[in-house]
């Protein structure tokens, strides 16, 4: 696996104050020190392919399957939770389960509730990741219309295993919240991310329709069936 190197960044100074201001948790809960990650964040860029395994990477199905999906998405984006709750579930069951394609989810948080949410899947821990990822989309429209969306996802950490007191650890965790924005500002910086979901398919921006008939014609089209 590769990772993220100590080189010069092309990441500008004006993505990395998006990040502090956007990403702060609410009140009541520990915050990540963020103004550090962004500091941090500036000394790296990305050496690796958009389509190269890393190692903070979460993956669905086996990496050595001839498809490999790059999604980066956020949990607050009503067209990421729809692109995940109808196709990709279908992707799923007909390609990921069946040795076909592997999936690679990368953060890219739009606001501060998506940030707290994927550090709720990553809290998780990473043979629930997926799982939880699913919930969170799933009931998207419940969590983020709620009063006080983090409280709704600390109840839903709750019914996945993921106590308040480790939900809030998870948020104070400089090394996760580090790893989250690194997503989201390489995704934008070097691979060109600018809205969500944004896919790639074996290391290609793809800009097809997302909805399953289209991508299973595509994903036929690549591996000959």
């Amino acid at each position: 696996m590769k990772s993220y190197t100590n080189t010069t960044s092309g990441m500008k100074e004006c993505n990395l104050n998006v990040s502090r201001r956007h990403f702060v948790a609410s009140a009541g809960l520990t915050p990540v020190a963020l103004g550090a990650a962004a500091s941090i964040l500036a000394a790296k860029t990305a050496q690796a392919g958009v389509g190269d395994i890393l190692e903070n990477d979460n993956v669905l199905g086996d990496p050595k399957a001839p498809i490999g999906i790059v999604e980066y998405a956020s949990l607050t984006c009503p067209h990421c939770a729809a692109f995940h709750n109808a196709t990709l579930k279908k992707i799923e069951e007909t390609y990921v389960k069946e040795g076909k394609a592997f999936v690679i989810y990368r953060d890219f948080p739009l606001d501060r509730y998506a940030f707290q949410a994927s550090v709720l899947a990553h809290a998780a821990g990473k043979k629930k990741f997926f799982a939880v990822l699913s919930i969170l989309f799933e009931k998207q429209a419940e969590w983020t219309s709620a009063p006080d969306p983090t409280a709704a996802l600390i109840a839903i950490g709750k019914r996945v295993g993921v106590s308040k007191s480790k939900f809030d650890a998870a948020l104070a965790d400089e090394k996760l919240g580090e790893s989250i924005l690194t997503d989201r500002l390489v995704g934008a910086n070097e691979y060109g991310v600018r809205a969500t979901p944004t896919i790639f398919v074996n290391g290609e921006l793809y800009d097809g329709n997302r909805d399953f008939e289209t991508m299973d014609s595509f994903f036929k089209g690549l591996i000959g069936s």
